[in-house]
């Protein structure tokens, strides 16, 4: 059993929470935040049975905890992944993994000196019908991959934190970081950003973002939108040279269906389960690694983030 430490009591670790209650392989055994009385009304209301820490300090240094999740925001999770590293502790750090790839850089390094595991919450990376759509294109049912593109937006432009420069607010941070780890899932690592155009509010937070991305070689084209001001239809397809894939949510996977070059279905594929399902595989993912004695996770290896990271920091350099 994974013995996980939330560190962070706003709603996406509610959420987490809640989805692994009853799990036989992960459970919330402890939750911090720097207050305590914030941190008692989370455990009642979502893990009755975990220890309540006042200070992140606490948590990182429990011996009853093996693996800390971060949760906290964007801003923070660099201080608080080096925090719970320096004691030794495994982390999982919710998405985006840290503002830059030099917080990404430093992570791995001071990780890796102490072979702590370390992954990025990009729970789409995870779930079952990601790694299946990866082997349809790599038994070549598509042909070369040529085109992708895809949209993730919701109506969320009220939301505090979003608005806020000191919490790394903005729709790219919150949500472009799932369609470009879509990008890199299915065009490979070897991509670059060719084009960003970006609407910004006076403070500088992007309420919408658009970019493209290529292959270095030119042999492949993604088109990406994220809005943080509308209900988009969050749909995604890769298209190959002999087909298609589209994508139910890529925030979330609820179908993936392969077309041929006619729009003749030829293969499809739901998860039922619930929403909140999509949190569990990669808690499952991080027991099943560390139980390994490995330090990263084969389904969000730590190349993958680091490319992310350095994306993340070209496409805001260019709004």
């Amino acid at each position: 059993m994974l013995r996980v430490g939330i560190l962070g009591c706003g709603n996406i670790a509610a959420k987490v929470a809640d989805s692994l209650k009853g799990n036989k392989k992960v459970a919330i055994c402890g939750v911090a935040s720097r207050e305590r009385t914030k941190a008692k009304k989370f455990a009642a209301a979502h893990c009755p049975d975990a220890k309540v820490f006042t200070g992140y300090e606490k948590l990182a240094q429990s011996p009853d905890i093996d693996l800390i999740y971060i949760a906290t925001p964007n801003t923070y999770h660099y201080e608080h992944a080096i925090l719970c590293i320096k004691e030794y502790k495994n982390v999982l750090i919710e998405k985006p993994f840290v503002m830059s790839k030099a917080e990404a850089d430093s992570i791995f390094f001071e990780a890796k000196n102490r072979g702590v595991f370390v992954a990025e919450a990009m729970w789409t990376s995870y779930v079952p019908l990601h790694k299946l759509a990866l082997e349809w294109i790599a038994a070549g049912r598509i042909g070369a991959v040529k085109y992708v593109t895809a949209n993730l937006g919701y109506d969320i432009e009220t939301v505090p934190r979003l608005n806020s420069t000191v919490l790394g607010g903005g729709s790219y941070l919150d949500l472009g970081v799932y369609t470009t780890n879509f990008a890199l899932s299915f065009m490979g690592d070897d991509i670059k950003v060719s084009r960003v155009f970006a609407r910004k509010v006076s403070s500088g937070i992007d309420r919408d973002t658009t970019y493209s991305m290529e292959s270095e070689d030119g042999s492949m084209l993604g088109n990406f939108y994220v809005t943080m001001c509308a209900d988009t239809d969050r749909d995604g397809v890769v298209i190959g040279e002999k087909g298609k894939i589209r994508f139910s949510n890529i925030n979330n996977y609820r179908k993936i269906s392969l077309y041929s070059p006619d729009d003749t279905l030829l293969d499809e594929a739901i998860d039922d389960k619930d929403y909140l399902h999509g949190y569990v595989y990669e808690f499952e993912s991080c027991a099943d690694a560390i139980s390994k004695g490995l330090i990263q996770a084969p389904d969000m290896p730590w190349s993958r983030t680091i490319k992310i990271a350095q994306i993340n920091d070209t496409v805001r350099a260019m709004m």
